[in-house]
Formats: C-alpha cells, structure tokens, sequence
C-alpha cells in the first residue's frame, strides 16, 4: 500500500505545539510520511530579516524540540497562509492536511497573522483535519454523517485510505415528511405510527444500498439511521453516545451548509472533505 503523506501547518503559536506532536504522534502510528509547513505572512512582518535566516532559525528551534523530524520534509515561505499551504499539500502529494484551531489565540493575533481555520480550508484541495483538543487519540471510530451522494461515497472511500484501521460510523438522518401536520390532516394515531415506520424502513434501505456501492470492508462499517435533523447546535449531544474520536463531513452536497457551523461547535477533532470537481 502506498505511504501516507500528510503535511501540518504551524505558526508556532503555544497551542501550535501540541497540533505538531499529535501530527508526530498520527504519523508515527500510521507510518506516513510528515511534513511541516510554516507561513511568514507578508501582511504583517517587515522585511528585516530575508526568509532563508527565518527558516533555519525555525528549523533549528523546531529540531531542539522534536528530533523525528526531517529538515528536507520543512517548508518555510512567506505569502498568504491559506495559500501557501494549498500548494505545499499539492506539490507534496499529501492526502490529509492536519491544522490547530485558532480559537484561543489573541483577536490582534488572528486579525494580522490571518491564519483563519476555514479559510484554509476552502482554499484547500486536500482533507483537513482540525485539532479542536490536545489529546493524541487514536482515531479507533469516526462518525460520518452522509447524505448518500455521490461526494459521500467519495469521502468515504478516502477515509479508508487514511483510516484503513478504523471503524466508520456512518449516520443518515432522516426525517417524516408532513411529521406535525399528520394529525391535522386527519390520521389516526394507527395510521401515524405506521408512516413513521414507513419513513425508518426507507431511510435503512437508502443507506443499505448505499453501503453495498462502497468498495470498503463490512467489517469496517456500522451502519446508524436515526430520525433527527442536522443541527450543530444539537449535534454533540444527540450522537455522543456514538463514542466517536473523530467527526468526519464533507463540504458539498446537501450537508455542505452544515459542515463549518460543525466545526466552530464541536469539541472534537473535525475532518473536512471538500469534494472538488475539478
């Protein structure tokens, strides 16, 4: 099987520090191939040092710190963040794109170093994965909402390829159409039930047949269809019992509009998988 190749993104901030042990950590465990990239972000710094200094100085203080790393596999250019690292992820070959969440950093600090998480994102033609907590957890369970398109297949196909070893929670949510209007229109309680019934049988059969056209493991998927709407104000707690280490979502498609009010929510490391169609 083909090495992994991912590359992290660090500004050096404090919170930066545990992003690039986890990536250490994730590369170590799955043996791929780690890449490091920083930013010196033209809209701030004044030109009083050239950026080759700037890059050995980087690389010796990150060298002090973690000796693993290979000073070929360092990259350090001046531009814009979001940028940059698009093109890094896409002249390396990398299939995932491990960042920090820059929400505990200074207002004045995400104002001019403009390393904005969603706007790397966007920028991005590659998955990203945001670190929303410290902990080096083996991503054992990902919880994949899907909406059976065609992007999900393709989302899910490559998280095999990153996750090979870990199993795929994949939740479809489904809801009764007319749900509180039922009763108004004059059906019986009987009559209720049974197209709730109805509504569940068709939401399993749609995910089972959407299953059956993926090319992963069975053993690697559990299958979760539950009546509930996509709401990332709710989301957290109505799946929590889902035990998931990683939450997995794409950006196209019917749940695209979903996907950054997940991440700005969430307290688990997010993955996003923007689809393109190129």
């Amino acid at each position: 099987m083909e090495k992994l190749t991912m590359l992290v993104a660090t500004d050096f901030a404090e919170s930066s520090a545990a992003v690039l042990k986890k990536a250490i950590d994730f590369a170590q465990k799955t043996q791929a191939t780690l890449h490091v990239v920083h930013v010196v972000e033209n809209t701030f710094f004044q030109k009083n040092q050239n950026i080759d200094f700037i890059k050995e100085h980087c690389w010796d203080s990150m060298l002090s710190h973690y000796p693993s790393l290979h000073k070929e596999h360092f990259y350090c250019f001046e531009g814009n963040v979001e940028t940059v690292v698009a093109i890094v992820a896409q002249t390396i070959g990398a299939k995932i794109v491990l960042i920090g969440d820059n929400r505990d950093k200074h207002p004045l600090e995400a104002i001019f170093i403009s390393s904005d998480t969603k706007a790397i994102i966007r920028e991005s033609h590659t998955p990203v994965l945001v670190a929303k907590n410290h902990e080096n957890r083996v991503y054992n369970t990902i919880l994949i909402p899907t909406d059976l398109s065609k992007d999900s297949w393709a989302m899910i196909q490559h998280m095999t390829y990153l996750f090979p070893e870990s199993l795929l929670i994949l939740l479809h949510l489904y809801s009764v159409p007319f749900e509180f209007r039922l009763g108004m229109y004059g059906f019986n309680e009987s009559e209720i039930i049974s197209f709730h019934e109805e509504s569940r049988k068709a939401a399993e059969t749609e995910l089972n047949t959407f299953i059956q056209a993926l090319d992963v493991p069975a053993k690697n998927i559990i299958p979760i269809v539950r009546k509930d709407l996509l709401n990332s104000e709710r989301f957290e707690a109505n799946h929590k019992d889902l035990r998931a280490d990683l939450v997995a979502i794409h950006t196209t498609g019917n749940i695209s509009f979903f996907a950054f009010d997940l991440l700005e929510k969430s307290q688990s490391d997010v993955l996003i998988y923007k689809v393109n169609h190129d």
